[in-house]
Formats: structure tokens, sequence, C-alpha cells
């Protein structure tokens, strides 16, 4: 259990003392799928804890945006408390604010986390984060990623983002993860804040937190903010709506990825849209392009899984 007498430790004797119980705050039906596994059970009620009384810091400050798609932060060290270096797998995902906005989620990863061999990711499309606009070009973003912890549609773990912030903000984070723990098979405290401005109901980016455990963080270690932006474009933070300052400069950024066309209806899809498999074969076709190129081709994106 956590002893030491940290912020976490204090906002719980607040809880404890106002008579709220924790469940109140997060129903275990919905925190983690797999909550019925072999995970240590006293360590995941930690977790749970940790991640429901640790919620996005308001007085965090924003750095600089400059041109590139993360920043270290704290001189790229982890701030964990020694408690949560554990060698018990677990997940735990903080509750939506008043807003209605993502909070703090906190995992300890390993093989033991992550999707089965044959496991394919699950439609996503019912989630609409805080701040999402169908048509704008946003991405449901995996505060903490689908190859680490097999989490489909979790609406406390799914953010309006940009492909830039997913791809090559996050992405590389995720990768190096997902490397180590399948090399080693070591596990990895992992936390994931999205950041938000004042009420804006997208975020401004995440800040991303590893720590390897049975090495001391030799293997893994990092602190980062990685930023919701989108070169070339200009986000409103508080509506969500996107507009296009410089067409090169968006074209240079955009990234190709693989989409399911429907030559009936030319509208173009997700692989995991649920519209997908409801295509007859002979309409569906598989291509790898940019979103801009295929709007320029003359196809819309899908009104379900808004690619």
């Amino acid at each position: 259990m956590i002893t030491k007498l940290t912020k976490k430790t204090i906002a719980l004797i607040i809880i404890l003392v106002t008579g709220l119980s924790i469940t109140a705050f997060i129903p275990a039906g919905e925190i983690i799928d797999n909550a019925s596994s072999h995970f240590h059970k006293e360590m995941l009620e930690d977790a749970k804890l940790a991640a429901t009384l640790t919620g996005a810091s308001d007085d965090f400050e924003v750095p600089e945006y400059q041109q590139e798609p993360s920043v270290e932060i704290n001189d790229n060290v982890p701030e964990f408390d020694d408690e949560l270096l554990t060698t018990d797998s677990y997940e735990a995902y903080g509750p939506l604010d008043r807003h209605g906005r993502c909070t703090r989620v906190i995992a300890n990863i390993s093989v033991d986390t992550q999707p089965g061999a044959t496991e394919e990711r699950g439609d996503i499309s019912s989630v609409h984060p805080s701040g999402w606009v169908s048509g704008e070009g946003w991405e449901r973003c995996h505060l903490i990623g689908w190859q680490l912890t097999g989490e489909n549609a979790n609406s406390r773990n799914l953010v309006t983002g940009t492909h830039y912030m997913n791809v090559s903000g996050m992405l590389p984070y995720e990768n190096q993860l997902r490397c180590y723990i399948e090399d080693t098979g070591n596990h990895v405290v992992y936390e994931v804040t999205p950041v938000f401005e004042g009420k804006n109901k997208v975020c401004a980016g995440v800040q991303m937190q590893a720590e390897s455990v049975e090495d001391n963080g030799m293997g893994v270690s990092f602190n980062v903010f990685c930023f919701n932006v989108s070169p070339g474009n200009e986000i409103n933070y508080k509506t969500g709506e996107i507009t296009t300052t410089n067409q090169e400069l968006n074209a240079e950024n955009e990234f190709s990825r693989v989409y399911i066309l429907n030559t009936n209806t030319w509208k173009f899809h997700y692989p995991s849209c649920t519209r997908v498999a409801q295509m007859a074969e002979h309409n569906k076709y598989k291509v790898t392009k940019s979103r801009g190129e295929l709007i320029d081709s003359g196809y819309s994106p899908c009104g379900n899984c808004s690619p």
C-alpha cells in the first residue's frame, strides 16, 4: 500500500473524512477491462487511487512549441513515488473531469498487459472525446497506446488529438516501451496526463512519463510533453475547429495511413470502422494515402468514424 505522506495520501484522507467512497469516482467495471485477470489486486487498487486523485495539473505550464513534436520536461527525469515502482502489472484510468475531459492515466505495463497475439483493434468510433468535431481531421488518441494494454473504446483513455501528436509525438515513445517489455520481459511504470488550458475542450498536449522497474530506469526513462498541434493549421482549442493557414506546410506534414474506401459511396473509413464490415466486397478498396489526397480525389470522410 502507498504509505508515504504525499499529496495522494493527503487527498485520500480528505475523501475518507468526507465519507466519500473511492468507487464513487471510478466504477470498477469502467476502469480496466481485464480487472478479473491475474493482476495483483492490492496494487491495482492503489493504482486506481493514484489515477483518481491526480488529474491534470492546473498549474502545469505548457512549454513553447518550437517546431518539434515533443520536448523534455524536468531534464527528462520521471517523477514517480517509489511505491508505484513494483513488478505488479496494473492499469488505471482517471475519471472524466466536470467538463467531460480525460484526466491522468497510469499503468505498470508488461507483456501481461499487452493484447494477445491474435487480438485485433476494436472499433472506437463510438467515443467522442471533449472537443471532438467531425470532418476536421481529428484522431481519437489513446493516452495509453493500444499496443501496450489493448484498450479500445475506453472514454477515459481517448482524447481529441492531431495526427502529428499521435504519430510524431506519442508513437515513438510507445514503440520504445513495447520493444523494451517484449525484449526484456520487464515492467515499466507509465503515466500520461492530458493538459488542458483553462476550460478548453481540446488539450494543448500530453505529458508522458515512464520508468523501467527491474533495472531502475536504465532501460527506459523519460519525461516529455507532446504537442497537440498541426503544422500549417490553426487550432481553436475551445471549440475543436481547425483552420488551414499554410496549405503547403499542411501538405508537407500530412501523413499517409491506411484507409478503406467505399467506391460506391465515395467515402473513406478507418479500417476499424463498423461500416467497413457492412460493405460489399466489390466496393471495398484498401489504400495508403493522406487524408488530403483522398479528399482531393473526390472522397469524403465517413460520418461514423470521422477519419
